[in-house]
């Protein structure tokens, strides 16, 4: 693009481009997993605020980084235990403990599967 064309670019697109960049999509998404974190930790075991974590996960699919979904779920189990472990008592820990590892073996899954897909993306990209 023409650099007399960039500067000519409104501010919401300027944002919005920002926003679609990979530092930007990595932003985001570093902010939606804290914020689920955050509000896992005050809910009590039993509501499923952390299948929100998933938004975070579609985001990195975007992101040109190939490590960025393995690192986007490496994180995202972190913060799924450690919410797991300040949660407040609501159901039964063992029914607990079950929603969460049912939950980690789909979000497993899900990285799995974007994570090829972004993978053959990239490669024919760069053919």
């Amino acid at each position: 693009m023409p650099s007399t064309r960039r500067k000519n670019q409104s501010l919401p697109t300027q944002v919005l481009g920002y926003f679609a960049s990979d530092l930007g999509i990595l932003l985001v998404a570093a902010l939606i997993i804290l914020s689920v974190y955050l509000i896992d930790t005050f809910t009590p075991l039993g509501e499923p605020v952390w299948l929100l974590y998933f938004i975070p996960l579609i985001l990195s699919y975007w992101s040109s980084r190939y490590y960025a979904i393995p690192t986007i779920f490496i994180v995202t189990v972190f913060f799924l235990v450690a919410g797991f472990l300040l949660s407040p008592q609501g159901i039964p820990v063992q029914m607990a403990i079950l929603n969460r590892f049912t939950f980690f073996l789909f979000f497993f899954i899900t990285s799995l599967l974007l994570w090829t897909l972004r993978g053959k993306q990239i490669r024919e990209e760069n053919l």
